[in-house]
């Protein structure tokens, strides 16, 4: 999979879909397909969750999408993309919903590829969104240290 290609808006991912048509996903696409999360959101190590997925697993290309304007704002693009989701739905406001995951993933891969200043704006967001609904303590605690 050529993260940089993909992520630049110039291939498709390991199932040939481009970041534009999974941006055009419905609501009911975003909770029930399970792959894209992590080609949207790269990091550097294998998903637990889906652990025959791609990954980036070479620091060049980590540095070189660290360097690439167009990527970077693409990758803040999708957090938008996926906050306005969250914005949308309840369904992941109560104690344990997978999208719990993909959240801290986000974060995570905002802080690798883009800025802490991405990844701590996405995680403020987020709990602003959850307003005073409860969700387990753990999670948010991965959030916070994500």
């Amino acid at each position: 999979m050529d993260f940089e290609k993909f992520l630049n808006l110039e291939g498709g991912d390991f199932r040939g879909r481009t970041l534009k048509e999974i941006w055009r996903y419905t609501d009911i696409q975003i909770e029930q397909i399970h792959d894209f999360i992590q080609v949207v959101f790269p990091l550097n190590k294998p998903s637990n969750s889906n652990p025959h997925t791609y990954y980036l697993n070479d620091d060049t290309t980590i540095e070189r999408i660290q360097t690439n304007e167009t990527i970077k704002q693409n990758i803040i693009k999708s957090s938008k993309w996926f906050l306005s989701f969250l914005k949308r739905n309840e369904s992941w406001k109560k104690q344990y919903n997978h999208n719990h995951l993909r959240i801290t993933r986000i974060i995570e891969c905002l802080r690798l590829l883009v800025s802490d200043e991405e990844a701590n704006k996405f995680h403020k967001s987020t709990l602003k969104l959850l307003g005073d609904k409860k969700i387990n303590k753990i999670t948010v605690e991965f959030w916070g240290n994500a």
